[in-house]
């Protein structure tokens, strides 16, 4: 399984969010274990835990389920 890690900058751009917005988002993964920091080439960046991938995975059956795809 691939892992990309991102930083906050990162994760705001891509997710068309504000960083008070992401800062939310990110603190609650955070504490839910769905999120962890890693350090990567010296910088503080975030990568998806297996909770979260099994998350995600979940939340995107449930979005086909929706839209009927």
């Amino acid at each position: 399984m691939a892992v990309k890690r991102a930083s906050k900058t990162e994760i705001v751009y891509r997710s068309n969010i504000n960083f008070v917005a992401a800062e939310k988002y990110i603190t609650r993964l955070l504490l839910r274990g769905m999120l962890e920091t890693v350090v990567d080439e010296g910088k503080s960046k975030f990568q998806t835990t297996p909770l979260g991938i099994e998350a995600l995975s979940k939340l995107t059956e449930v979005q086909k389920l929706v839209e009927g795809t």
